[in-house]
């Protein structure tokens, strides 16, 4: 899978069904917790980086309320398209949705809030630089919010795929610019050190435990609804069988009927 942003929009179009459903024990309680503690207030605009199906760009427009904006950027045209329609449901019209890559996205006025769940490992190949670009679109004294998984979430699952897909393709290499970015947030101390890094203030983390059921029944939709799908993209119709059975196997030998979903928020201000 290509490393530029650009590359990751099929990926997350070919997951929207399972994406959606995987929303209200995963995704939604995540984005929700990130508005917690981002705390947009009513009046305030917001960018919401990587925002998918807008399980926290929705939350942020109704925090900031009708004299509030928020706009969510993201390269999947099909969950960009669940997020509008979601936000019609709720009558949230202070929010708008844009195709984009956020690394070249530019606004005519700063944000107060610029938040990311689970986004800022995949703007690739230059995380820093983007999140720096990031800032820059902050009002001074604006927060920037970003969610990233704990060390060890979400684990045991990926083991199970990657090692499934493994036997199929003996080069599947080991790593990924995205999976080594996220390994060096992963910590309380790794995030607080990264937003400092930035010149960001008043750097605050927030771990949020969340452990989430997988029945054997579920467990091949967690892979088609998640980022683990990019790991059976190039695989045939015969190989993805082959590649599914061989990690329900492993799921059962290892024991494994939830997924271990903490994450961290870390929140600083804009000198």
């Amino acid at each position: 899978m290509s490393t530029q942003p650009a590359g990751f929009g099929p990926v997350f179009d070919a997951t929207r069904r399972h994406f959606v459903h995987w929303t209200p024990p995963l995704w939604g309680p995540l984005g929700a917790a990130t508005t917690e503690v981002s705390a947009p207030l009513p009046g305030e605009r917001v960018l919401d980086v990587c925002c998918g199906a807008g399980s926290s760009a929705l939350p942020a427009a109704a925090k900031v309320g009708p004299t509030g904006a928020v706009v969510g950027v993201d390269l999947s045209t099909s969950l960009l398209d669940h997020a509008r329609t979601v936000a019609a449901e709720q009558g949230l019209a202070n929010v708008e949705f844009v195709e984009a890559d956020i690394t070249q996205y530019s606004a005519d006025e700063p944000y107060d809030v610029v938040q990311s769940v689970f986004g800022v490992f995949f703007l690739q190949p230059d995380m820093n630089g983007a999140v720096a670009r990031l800032l820059e679109l902050l009002r001074p004294g604006g927060r920037f919010a970003a969610t990233v998984w704990a060390r060890d979430s979400v684990a045991a699952v990926g083991g199970a795929i990657f090692d499934a897909v493994r036997e199929l393709r003996p080069n599947l290499p080991t790593t990924s610019p995205v999976t080594e970015s996220a390994k060096g947030l992963d910590t309380e101390s790794k995030l607080r050190s990264w937003l400092e890094s930035f010149g960001l203030t008043d750097v605050e983390v927030t771990e949020i435990p969340l452990r989430v059921p997988l029945p054997a029944e579920e467990a091949w939709s967690f892979v088609l609804g998640t980022g683990l799908h990019a790991l059976i993209l190039g695989l045939s119709d015969d190989e993805r069988e082959r590649a599914r059975a061989r990690y329900l196997e492993f799921l059962a030998e290892r024991g494994i009927t939830e997924v271990k979903a903490d994450a961290l928020v870390g929140l600083g201000r804009r000198a």
